[in-house]
């Protein structure tokens, strides 16, 4: 005796098939430019005196970047792209942190070159 197969079960499994289809071709692409983005933050906040002013958040910046770069080889571009991303903005963080810093210095050599000054 042939049983004729089920209907319902047969279009839950290309209804799956299509989700696990769509899915895997909405992978991620390699997040090249935002590595490279991370690349050129850091060497402009290295550029600008945050090994000085911000040395902790110049080398999460370049853990985060060493780890985006791992991902990618990983083939892991979801969080290779995340870890690029953080990796940017804790570079521009150290940035504003040096320039904050510099400013400071220059602030506070100024007031003490106006005390010598005045005496």
């Amino acid at each position: 005796m042939i049983k004729k197969p089920n209907t319902t079960l047969l279009i839950r499994a290309s209804i799956l098939s299509a989700a696990v289809s769509t899915l895997t071709a909405c992978s991620i692409d390699t997040p090249k430019a935002e590595i490279a983005y991370a690349e050129a933050t850091i060497h402009a906040a290295q550029n600008m005196g945050a090994n000085n002013y911000a040395a902790v958040e110049l080398e999460r910046a370049k853990n985060k970047l060493q780890q985006a770069q791992s991902e990618v080889k990983e083939d892991n571009n979801e969080l290779a792209l995340r870890l690029a991303k953080e990796s940017a903005a804790t570079a521009e963080l150290a940035q504003a942190k040096a320039k904050d810093g510099k400013a400071k210095l220059a602030e506070s050599q100024l007031q003490e070159s106006l005390k010598i000054q005045l005496k």
